[in-house]
């Protein structure tokens, strides 16, 4: 990101940004000091230890020893060789939601973290060594970064890149190892972390980084995010050039697949090729696995010969097992196999959306998309439709941890496509013609009316075109039989009411989010809860009339479903004493 600045000053409030992008296989990250009055400009953290001097990416990786951290980055690498039981590797496939997980993807073996370490306390210590570093690098290369950072240090804004197939519960963690690395407080959490899609960073990245003059207004193109065990898809229409505004064509796609999953098709055939031998273990066959990594995979374009990997000595042989000399040959067939059986996950996953869309062009970005395969496997694919693949940036940086500081100086995308169909789960009433099946559940509420309970009612539908001027209110309200409850009752009664949200990823608009007994059906995602205290209203309570004659206390609320910023809010709100008042606010993440 060399002298990446901001077109025009800045008259905000004065702040430090963080952006990490922590990936399965590397992790980089990028910052930018907001001073009202000045141009910001954005930088990649380029020195870490162990690291040569331009290192803008590091492993993901951290060792531990009798509890406590050891080595983080590339200082942990000689003991994921020596120690592998030790390390924590890979560890983000740890949180990935199962819902991503493909046919190919659930057989995949994850490797276990270390003895005693938990996810969570494998981000908060991987976190606390990021911030270390970041802040040493701002402070040598920021003109008085030392007392900036003091003067800032507990009002930074952490910005977590994640993938689009990431959810509450992932931000969860996130947002709880953060506290734990005192990167923010409980308190200060839900201001200062804040999320975003690695497909969104990737296209601010990627148009700051754009060769040529093909983008144009009304065009339509997509973003392709190929991580070490994500792919991330994202289409997006140019609805302005001067000044650039990009809005969602639909919901982001994600799939369980990236350049970690190539590695393991390659160590299936390892270990097929080795079984019996002495050779089949797991030191040797992680050696071969780097020799893979660092020699072939890179360079492998589909049209090599056999390729040669490196394990061990010129003492290590087994003619019959094709080992010579520390060595041992992979026949391009097979390699292209490991790569096909990965690739054709990703083209399953993003070639619908892209050609329904009649996207013009595709953006290729991440680690996985350095791969010369990888590259001429999509063109293959793609051209034919008239799609043409662009490449954007340079492999030394990380697109996402980069785009993410972009997308907070310049933000090019203004409206996004929600993924999902959210609602609540209600009493509704009844309607011969939808709740035909369970019209034996129906019963008679406090408020004369005859309902059935269970039933989904949508608030925001998949496919919405969310931007800053969406806000939703919905009306519900609770009754209680005025003959059979106290208003001393009341107030007990009002201290726990509460919404369950749902999200629906299918098509169409479900009636139901629960079955008869109670329990949620399947395809309904459980999201979060809205809750509220509303006892101070029981006092002043009337009682009503309702249908049939019957008489009951009433209590009227709102659901607030709202756009803000990048995300999706709802909170339940009510007037009290003829005031407005409100619940705590649950962050749906309707792009994620």
């Amino acid at each position: 990101m060399p002298n990446f600045y901001s077109d025009k000053a800045y008259n905000g409030t004065e702040t430090i940004v963080v952006a990490m992008d922590i990936g399965t296989t590397q992790t980089a990250v990028s910052f930018a000091h907001f001073s009202p009055g000045t141009r910001t400009q954005g930088k990649m953290v380029a020195r870490w230890p162990q690291g040569n001097c331009n290192a803008m990416k590091i492993p993901s990786i951290i060792s531990y020893q009798n509890g406590r951290v050891k080595a983080c980055g590339a200082e942990a690498v000689r003991d994921l060789e020596e120690h592998p039981q030790n390390v924590a590797y890979w560890f983000k496939l740890h949180l990935h939601p199962a819902a991503m997980a493909t046919s190919n993807s659930q057989r995949f073996e994850i490797p276990s973290l270390p003895m005693g370490v938990t996810i969570e306390r494998v981000y908060a210590d991987f976190m606390r060594y990021l911030i270390d570093n970041t802040r040493q690098f701002f402070e040598s290369t920021i003109p008085q970064g030392a007392e900036i950072w003091a003067r800032l240090r507990d009002t930074i804004v952490v910005v977590f890149a994640t993938p689009n197939g990431w959810d509450i519960r992932e931000q969860a963690t996130l947002r709880t190892a953060a506290i734990r690395a005192s990167l923010v407080t409980e308190e200060t959490a839900d201001q200062l972390v804040h999320f975003v899609t690695e497909a969104e960073a990737s296209v601010h990245y990627a148009l700051a980084n754009q060769n040529g003059n093909w983008l144009k207004e009304k065009t339509v193109f997509a973003v392709i995010d190929c991580g070490g065990s994500t792919v991330d898809t994202t289409i997006y229409r140019c609805a302005s050039t001067n000044p650039l505004v990009l809005k969602e064509a639909c919901p982001s796609k994600c799939v369980q697949a990236g350049g970690v999953f190539v590695d393991r098709e390659v160590e299936k055939v390892l270990k097929t090729r080795l079984h019996g031998s002495p050779f089949n273990d797991p030191e040797c066959i992680r050696s071969m696995i780097n020799s893979f990594e660092n020699d072939v995979k890179p360079i492998y374009n589909g049209i090599m010969e056999d390729e040669v990997f490196r394990f061990g000595s010129v003492r290590d042989n087994d003619p019959s097992r094709g080992i010579n000399k520390g060595k041992t040959t992979v026949s391009g067939e097979d390699l292209k196999r490991a790569f096909d059986a990965v690739i054709n996950k990703i083209i399953e996953n993003c070639f619908q959306p892209l050609t329904s869309n009649k996207v013009k062009y595709v953006i290729l970005v991440g680690g996985f998309a350095e791969s010369p395969y990888m590259r001429n496997f999509l063109r293959k694919i793609l051209e034919p439709h008239g799609i043409q693949i662009i490449l954007a940036g340079d492999s030394l940086m990380k697109a996402a941890a980069e785009g993410a500081i972009i997308g907070r100086i310049k933000q090019f995308v203004i409206a996004r496509a929600v993924k999902a169909t959210f609602g609540g789960c209600v009493r509704e009433c009844y309607d011969k013609r939808l709740h035909r099946e369970r019209r034996h559940t129906v019963y008679l509420y406090p408020d004369g009316k005859q309902r059935v309970d269970g039933a989904f009612h949508a608030w925001v539908t998949k496919g919405t075109i969310l931007q800053g001027t969406f806000a939703h209110k919905l009306p519900y309200h609770l009754a209680w039989d005025a003959g059979s409850t106290s208003k001393n009752e009341l107030s007990s009664k009002l201290t726990t009411v509460e919404i369950e949200i749902f999200a629906w990823e299918g098509d169409g608009v479900p009636i139901w989010c629960k079955d008869e007994t109670g329990n949620v059906l399947n395809g309904m995602r459980p999201v979060c809860i809205l809750n509220a205290d509303l006892s101070a209203l029981s006092g002043g309570l009337q009682i009503t009339t309702g249908n049939r004659g019957k008489r009951f206390y009433r209590v009227d609320y709102n659901v607030c479903v709202y756009f803000g910023g990048t995300q999706l809010h709802a909170k339940l709100q009510w007037k009290e004493k003829g005031l407005p008042r409100e619940g705590p606010v649950m962050v749906i993440p309707y792009i994620t």
